[in-house]
């Protein structure tokens, strides 16, 4: 397995897709560094559509949690609005991964929340 090369991201590829402000989703390796999910970047692309993503682009960190389980898990995303309305997910967006990672914490182990986590 690899370990974080840049800056924290798995590779300089990922790092330039990030800050390009293409439509890219990223995942946690088990390392703790960033990789581009390309299935789940293309399938939010093809969601909600260039014209969308246009204004707004930056980086964010979500938590998502899952609608059937309440598993709550970590991804970041290059732009906010990327899994708006997303059939299986809710998300809750961070600005900074201090944010999201405090949040991730009081969860506990494993991460579950409620449906009413997004008011808390």
């Amino acid at each position: 397995m690899s370990k974080p090369s840049v800056d924290g991201y798995c590779g300089e590829f990922d790092k330039q897709v990030a800050q390009a402000g293409v439509a890219a989703v990223f995942v946690r390796t088990i390392e703790g560094a960033w990789r581009l999910e390309s299935d789940l970047s293309r399938q939010a692309w093809e969601q909600m559509g260039a014209e969308a993503l246009e204004e707004d682009a930056r980086l964010v960190h979500a938590l998502l949690r899952d609608k059937a389980t309440g598993y709550v898990s970590w991804w970041l995303l290059s732009h906010p609005a990327l899994l708006n309305d997303h059939p299986r997910f809710v998300a809750r967006l961070f600005d900074t991964e201090e944010g999201a990672r405090k949040a991730l914490d009081a969860l506990g182990e494993p991460p579950l929340a409620t449906e009413s986590w997004l008011a808390e």
